[in-house]
């Protein structure tokens, strides 16, 4: 598998680099009132709208960077044809690495970390350890109608209609 690395909180995380549309580096995002906590705004990418969440707040920290404007964002592919595009805005995007999909042990588990559901494993490469995230797991809590079972979507609560 080809990764895209970044660092978030000083550690370092990939990303299956075919699910990745741009690296936007200081990407303008504007603030959402009333959006969730880990809904940092809304960006224009070429006329599309992409929901920037901060992978910092999701794994439960929240970094200097996500008060900034201007992000650096990993905007990532739509999926199943939706129209909605995701973004996640990271301290530093990194380089490509290969990752062995045969190296990929599963995440440790800790006791009470709810960001965790969206790291499916982790690896190392050379020297450097690194934390695996599912995209599409972060997708389905965040985006609307995403989660069926806790009714989560980007902009929180429930679709009552």
């Amino acid at each position: 598998m080809r990764g895209l690395s970044f660092i978030v909180g000083g550690e370092l995380y990939a990303v299956d680099v075919t699910l990745v549309q741009k690296v936007a580096r200081k990407l303008a995002v504007t603030p959402v009132p009333s959006a969730p906590f880990e809904v940092v705004g809304i960006a224009n990418l070429k006329g599309r709208v992409v929901t920037v969440l901060s992978l910092s707040r999701i794994l439960g920290t929240q970094l200097p960077c996500d008060e900034d404007r201007y992000i650096n964002t990993i905007v990532f592919k739509s999926s199943s044809g939706r129209e909605d595009q995701m973004g996640l805005a990271v301290e530093k995007p990194g380089n490509l690495i290969d990752i062995e999909v045969d190296d990929i042990k599963p995440p440790p588990i800790t006791a009470g970390a709810e960001g965790n559901f969206c790291i499916t494993g982790v690896t190392e490469v050379g020297e450097m350890f690194y934390r695996i995230i599912d995209i599409e797991s972060i997708r389905r809590k965040f985006t609307p109608g995403g989660d069926t079972v806790t009714g989560n979507s980007s902009f929180g609560g429930t679709d009552n209609d």
